[in-house]
């Protein structure tokens, strides 16, 4: 490595620590929110230190998979490998539930508005209130007809609207839908699949995947279950409590538990 460089960037680091943002940031990161978390402490720091630094330019998805998730440079592809917006979405979770719960706010507001990675700083007097994410259920669909099917499905949707309701709250004046949730439904006798996709609304692309398989009778007490799978996965996914890592494609071996 060039010395002038890293004696430059050296300086520029110490500087930025020092400065009253980088102090607000500290305030961030040292929240019980970002302290379980060390990803999304590792990828707030990068960006804020970039941005401080004055090196916004340098700020990309292969940038912060390569510093921040120690993807091989000789091999890492953005195209197949989502890791950086993944995260990101979570990330964006976690800074809006800070925002949304801290009792004491005071100096900046960090956001990360979709489509950048570029972190904005915004007078917590004059920042709007930021809710958790924004997510609207669609009707759920199953490619089998039969009637058992239909009323199993119809029951299951009115059970996870109510959970996702009791999880997430009414958005009533909050944002427009940021994502939505699809779930398909594939039944046998005594035996049910759910595969439930979240949908960034704004890009169309699947942000979150999971499988779902449950055993029992086709009644009530399955859709209770299967919906507080659904939300309890669902919950983790959004406020970045999934520890399992992420999932580079679907991996149909990983069920949701019983």
């Amino acid at each position: 490595m060039n010395t002038r460089t890293s004696n430059a960037s050296t300086l520029t680091g110490t500087a930025v620590q020092s400065d009253a943002t980088w102090q607000a940031v500290q305030h961030v990161l040292s929240s019980p929110i970002f302290l379980k978390a060390p990803r999304m402490r590792a990828m707030l720091s990068f960006l804020m230190m970039r941005k401080l630094s004055g090196m916004e330019a340098s700020i990309s998805e292969y940038a912060i998979g390569i510093e921040v998730f120690h993807r091989d440079a000789r091999d890492y592809d953005t195209s197949f490998d989502p890791v950086v917006r993944v995260q990101m979405g979570r990330l964006r979770g976690r800074l809006a539930q800070y925002y949304a719960t801290a009792a004491n706010v005071s100096g900046l507001q960090i956001s990360i508005p979709l489509g950048t990675y570029v972190p904005v700083l915004t007078s917590a007097a004059s920042a709007r209130p930021i809710s958790i994410k924004s997510v609207a259920l669609t009707p759920l669909g199953s490619p089998t007809p039969e009637s058992g099917t239909r009323n199993f499905i119809s029951g299951l949707e009115e059970e996870l609207a109510l959970r996702l309701f009791q999880r997430f709250g009414s958005e009533s004046g909050a944002s427009a839908e940021q994502y939505r949730i699809e779930v398909r439904v594939r039944t046998e006798p005594r035996y049910v699949r759910a595969t439930i996709r979240l949908i960034d609304a704004n890009t169309g692309q699947i942000a979150w995947i999971r499988q779902c398989d449950r055993h029992g009778e086709l009644g009530i007490a399955l859709q209770e279950k299967l919906a507080l799978a659904i939300c309890t996965d669902l919950q983790n996914y959004m406020l970045g409590e999934d520890v399992s890592g992420v999932t580079m494609r679907p991996d149909w071996s990983q069920h949701c538990p019983a």
